[in-house]
């Protein structure tokens, strides 16, 4: 063993929230000589977040370190956190800024470097990272006391991202598909649409249970060749694309009934019997209005999928001319390489990228997809010269 440590760390720290919300501030408005009154009403009394993280880990490096490992186990407490919650439009504004709710995480964090072989003329350098992270609400603000769910966000006015004690931040809620006891679908025996439900329900969580990533440098006499890989595990997503291409019949889950005769489908599932029991559905309705309706907008179960992916990020190959070579030159370096980036994916995840996020009212929000373009596939060629 060459090095061998452990480490044990505890730190509590105030986090400052934004400028100007202790006051009441103006801001010009686009008529010369007028201003705006600000719509969240300030906290003078307002104080500092409450950061508390302990950690602990250890290091070691063995074989002449051609071998090392690290882990960290971290867990991160996070109180009278800095949220804007709603208020009485007749007092004259619209939110209002309070300290309240702790939110704690907890994780683990390893990595791994090791160089299996190394010659004169070949080398084989790897490594590899795991990251997990447990995200826990363990106290709402006293204001939802009474109340089941606190909603931090919406997007596009159908998915909400509820928080619940006991919960997880990133918590996706929506309207699902009525099911009964069963687990089969419910529809309306007079529309031979799926029935509506009353409430949201949960369902998902836009972060992944866990990501990794690897990497592989090889040295072979002039060549060198590098490529990685990346990925997580876990995560769900809403896609309004989905939603839309649906409708318009454009994604393959759309093509059962689109040879029918009569062109309309009977939805697989039952009806409820005014007994209060259940027979299958027999209601046949045009292609159209079923697709649209099943994959409504608001419809979140049938638009939300699993965000896991395996992605090979980037990869390069490249070729140093020896000194000899590039002598009559007079250069002391020729190297050429072909590189690329994005250059293959698997993932389950219908649209064009897993790693989504919409931008919500300025704010970056994971776990939504609206309108994505695809992403960008990069490939080129590089020269390198040195006098």
């Amino acid at each position: 063993m060459n090095i061998g440590k452990l480490r044990a760390s505890w730190a509590k720290v105030g986090v400052a929230g934004l400028p100007y919300q202790l006051d009441k501030y103006y801001t010009p408005s686009d008529f010369i000589g007028s201003v705006l009154t600000p719509g969240t009403y300030p906290n003078p009394l307002l104080k500092p977040e409450d950061n508390t993280n302990i950690e602990a880990g250890m290091d070691f490096s063995v074989l002449k370190n051609r071998l090392s490992y690290n882990v960290t186990l971290y867990q991160n407490d996070t109180d009278n956190q800095i949220i804007t919650i709603p208020t009485l439009l007749e007092i004259g504004y619209s939110n209002r800024i309070i300290n309240a709710g702790k939110v704690r995480n907890r994780g683990v964090e390893m990595s791994m470097n090791a160089m299996p072989f190394k010659t004169k003329d070949f080398s084989w350098n790897v490594s590899a990272n795991w990251t997990l992270n447990r995200n826990k609400i363990l106290t709402l603000p006293d204001e939802f006391a009474g109340e089941s769910s606190y909603t931090i966000s919406t997007v596009a006015g159908v998915l909400y991202y509820n928080a619940v004690v006991g919960g997880s931040l990133g918590d996706l809620y929506g309207f699902k598909l009525v099911r009964n006891a069963d687990g089969q679908v419910v529809y309306d025996a007079t529309t031979g649409l799926p029935s509506r439900p009353d409430r949201v329900e949960k369902v998902g969580n836009a972060f992944p249970k866990w990501r990794a990533g690897f990497q592989n440098d090889f040295k072979i006499k002039n060549w060198q060749i590098s490529f990685s890989f990346d990925g997580q595990y876990g995560g769900m997503a809403y896609s309004q694309t989905h939603h839309k291409m649906s409708e318009q019949g454009k994604l393959e889950n759309t093509l059962m009934g689109r040879d029918n005769p009569s062109g309309t489908i009977v939805g697989q599932g039952v009806v409820l019997n005014p007994d209060g029991t259940y027979s299958p559905n027999t209601k046949a309705v045009g292609l159209a209005a079923y697709y649209g309706d099943y994959y409504r907008r608001a419809n979140i179960e049938t638009n939300t999928f699993d965000t896991s992916f395996i992605k090979l990020r980037d990869a390069r190959i490249a070729y140093s001319f020896s000194k000899d070579v590039i002598a009559p030159l007079k250069l002391t370096e020729l190297t050429l390489a072909v590189f690329g980036k994005n250059l293959w994916m698997w993932t389950k995840f219908p649209m064009f990228d897993p790693e989504v996020a919409a931008l919500n009212d300025s704010t970056i929000t994971p776990g939504a997809e609206i309108g994505q373009l695809p992403t960008a596939r990069t490939v080129g060629f590089q020269v390198n010269l040195k006098f």
